[in-house]
């Protein structure tokens, strides 16, 4: 039995960047690490972890199957959640992450009531899913800082623009592997295309009224200029590995930047 297995840890490599370079950018910003950041990195790590028991818990109940052993695990893990966040709560006063707790544990619930229609792989829920994990952003800016203001909220949203560019662009990648889904992938075009033409949009409005620099575009050029490319000279094979190594170096510029961003303004 491998250590994934036993642990129940999620088997999606992507979805894990997705919680820690948020999460690393929001300490970065805040520019300090203190026992409340550690604190948060353990609960906001079991929460993760204990979304692949809800999946499985929910798919079970759905089809009429024991589900006791994934109840028991996802228990575990919320126990552990409560038991490394509460402190941030009650000791430090970080109430703050209340409320994004609460919008965290309502997109967990969500993302498992999809599962039992085997709808969390929709772009609809990916996104859901997306913008649940790059919470990690704000809060632990706000754990390191104490602070919550404007720059919360942009570190959430920085994160969650770049993440959810990611669905679009594996989306149209697989479906490019098999000729006979034409419709998919003329959708799968379709859809990438307009986000990431969205995607510019956004960024050059966001720099004109937050008044940042080039340091925003540089984050996203990497991601920018790789999807734009598969859109215009598809390839019919995908090495996953070559891939899952270029999107950490791509996700590494984006943090490195975008950390760069705050600090310059």
């Amino acid at each position: 039995m491998s250590l994934r297995f036993a642990l129940k840890l999620p088997k999606e490599h992507g979805a894990w960047a997705m919680l820690y370079v948020p999460f690393v950018l929001g300490v970065a910003v805040a520019g300090r690490v203190n026992w409340q950041v550690l604190l948060l990195l353990l609960s906001a790590t079991a929460v993760f972890i204990s979304r692949e028991s809800l999946l499985v818990y929910c798919r079970a109940r759905a089809r009429g199957r024991d589900a006791t052993e994934a109840g028991r695990t996802l228990l575990l893990y919320l126990a552990l959640a409560a038991a490394f966040g509460s402190p941030l709560i009650f000791a430090c006063n970080l109430f703050l992450l209340i409320p994004l707790g609460l919008v965290g544990a309502a997109l967990l619930l969500i993302n498992g009531k999809q599962a039992t229609r085997m709808e969390e792989r929709s772009t609809t829920g990916e996104i859901m899913a997306i913008g649940g994990l790059t919470m990690t952003a704000p809060a632990a800016y706000y754990a390191a800082s104490g602070r919550w203001d404007v720059t919360a909220f942009w570190l959430w949203l920085l994160s969650a623009l770049y993440m959810a560019s990611s669905v679009f662009y594996i989306k149209l990648r697989v479906y490019r592997l098999n000729p006979r889904k034409q419709a998919e992938q003329r959708q799968a075009l379709r859809s990438c295309a307009f986000y990431h033409s969205f995607l510019i949009v956004a960024l050059l409005a966001l720099i004109f009224a937050a008044g940042w620099g080039l340091f925003v575009f540089i984050a996203f050029a990497p991601a920018l200029l790789r999807t734009f490319w598969g859109m215009v000279r598809p390839k019919t094979k995908m090495n996953l590995t070559r891939a899952g190594i270029l999107e950490i170096v791509y996700s590494m510029i984006f943090l490195v930047c975008a950390a760069l961003n705050f600090h310059a303004t």
